[in-house]
């Protein structure tokens, strides 16, 4: 088991190398490359989906000595949700290879930074201490730096700063509540022990738990993002280019909330407890904030940025009520927007490459041009307003039937945003597609070519997939919502 994660974690590191030491005269080869490397830990994270013991909590599966005189190691191990999670990021890098134009598949410096991401973002989630995890977390920044703004669009400079700003600033929270729980396990254990299992059997104090929770959680909210630290979020998405829109909405959001579900929740459980609502209403103004600043965007990039402010708020929404039901549907949904987003905005570079236009009213009647391409953004729509019977419905509806038991009324006020979701999807896609063409160059657009139809279908099936079959998803992360939940309910016990 510990070769296959090594593997997962550094093959992608190990194509990155390849490629930037290549000759830039060889460029025809990079895309092959890259592809081939991405498969690999495509293929071992389907391998692993046949190994039952993935199945359960997390379980450590190699520990790194290094400073021994400390006790601090490196420890590795994989979950359910880690699993998952994993699967997601290889399906999505693998795919947005064969998206990329010849522009981006003949540099190498964008290339290689791809596989480099890939590699950040298997280390967070095969992380089993404090120190790794704080080290990858950081790490990812960097190739998102040069992916930004180096190819990025027009205030690509703004926005690749943001992004770091905001970023670091969270990271500064996540790098003292690591050292501050290294001293308390070092007066504990007589050893600087940052690893999950450590952690586990350590018994901090109310005030302790307080704190450590709310430096990790803050650190990680802000890479949700929740409101109100979205800010950098519509800037990032708009102006990084196809492939790290992609990445960035289908595998970085994700890592704020799995840090929360892997760290905050299950160390710092009083402190949870402490401050759950908290997060609950910011959740839900989230919701609702982020679909109605997505009614009003005449960029449809931008509106699909603004969407997965609202959906990660359903996402921190069923984290926060903290019940077995609503934990799921909360992990479960973080896979679904990884998927629909990740199809919408590579659906979204496929027509920007046609007419170097992301406004919503240079459309219109596209369905007559490029009825493939109006089909699958069609269905892709749907799923991401939660369509029942694809997957979008099944993660939302686990988490407000969940949420509802904790929160009537913010569960209720939430489900508001499944109608305003509506809204904007299925605004943007009538005045996009409906009607006649009444732009010239839009006539005599080319429909979704093989290649494009490779990058896209297979996010689709998935999306069918997971509304038919949800029980598949559901047997992956039905451990790691029992762990967090049974903690919560202990905990809340021995308060009472």
């Amino acid at each position: 088991m510990s070769t296959l994660i090594y593997t997962l974690l550094l093959f992608p590191l190990f194509g990155s190398l390849i490629i930037f030491t290549m000759p830039k005269n060889r460029s025809e080869l990079f895309r092959p490359i890259a592809l081939f490397v991405s498969m690999i830990p495509f293929g071992l994270c389907l391998y692993l989906f046949t190994n039952t013991k993935s199945k359960g909590s997390y379980i450590d599966i190699d520990t790194i000595n290094w400073i021994q005189s400390y006790g601090i190691n490196l420890t590795f191990g994989i979950s359910g949700m880690s699993l998952l999670l994993l699967f997601l990021t290889a399906i999505l890098t693998l795919l947005s290879f064969f998206s990329v134009t010849e522009k981006y598949s003949q540099s190498k410096g964008f290339i290689g930074s791809i596989l480099v991401l890939h590699f950040a973002v298997n280390g967070v989630f095969l992380s089993g201490d404090l120190l790794s995890l704080f080290i990858f977390f950081e790490a990812l920044l960097i190739p998102m730096y040069f992916l930004m703004g180096i190819w990025g669009g027009e205030n690509k400079r703004y926005a690749t700063i943001k992004f770091i700003i905001y970023t670091v600033f969270g990271s500064v929270f996540i790098f003292i509540g690591t050292v501050y729980a290294g001293v308390i396990s070092y007066s504990s254990t007589g050893r600087l022990a940052l690893d999950f299992i450590t952690l586990s059997s350590i018994s901090f104090t109310a005030e302790q738990s307080k704190t450590l929770f709310l430096l990790f959680t803050f650190g990680f909210l802000i890479k949700v993002p929740i409101f109100p630290l979205h800010t950098w979020l519509p800037d990032a998405h708009v102006e990084a280019p196809t492939a790290g829109s992609i990445l960035l909405a289908g595998v970085l959001l994700k890592v704020g909330a799995y840090g929360i579900l892997r760290v905050s929740i299950p160390f710092f459980t009083e402190g949870f407890i402490e401050y759950k609502f908290i997060i609950a209403v910011l959740s839900v103004i989230g919701i609702i904030y982020g679909a109605i600043v997505a009614i009003a965007q005449i960029d449809i990039k931008r509106l699909i940025a603004y969407s997965s402010v609202s959906h990660m708020g359903f996402v921190m929404l069923g984290i926060s009520a903290g019940n077995y039901l609503s934990l799921e549907g909360a992990i479960i949904q973080m896979v679904n927007h990884g998927l629909t987003t990740g199809a919408l905005f590579m659906l979204v570079g496929f027509i920007y490459e046609r007419r170097h236009t992301r406004r919503i009213s240079d459309f219109g009647g596209l369905k007559i041009s490029m009825p493939k391409y109006a089909a699958i953004f069609l269905f892709c729509s749907f799923a991401s307003i939660g369509l029942p019977g694809l997957n979008g419905f099944v993660g939302e509806f686990m988490i407000l039937m969940g949420s509802y038991s904790t929160y009537k009324f913010l569960s209720g006020f939430a489900a508001f945003g499944v109608v305003l979701a509506a809204i904007y999807m299925l605004w943007a896609y009538q005045r996009m597609f409906t009607g006649e063409i009444y732009i010239s160059e839009n006539q005599e657009l080319k429909d979704l070519d093989t290649k494009e139809m490779i990058s896209v279908v297979p996010l689709a099936v998935l999306m069918l997939f997971i509304g038919i079959y949800p029980s598949f998803v559901e047997s992956y992360v039905a451990q790691d919502a029992l762990v967090i939940s049974n903690l919560i309910e202990l905990f809340n016990g021995g308060l009472n």
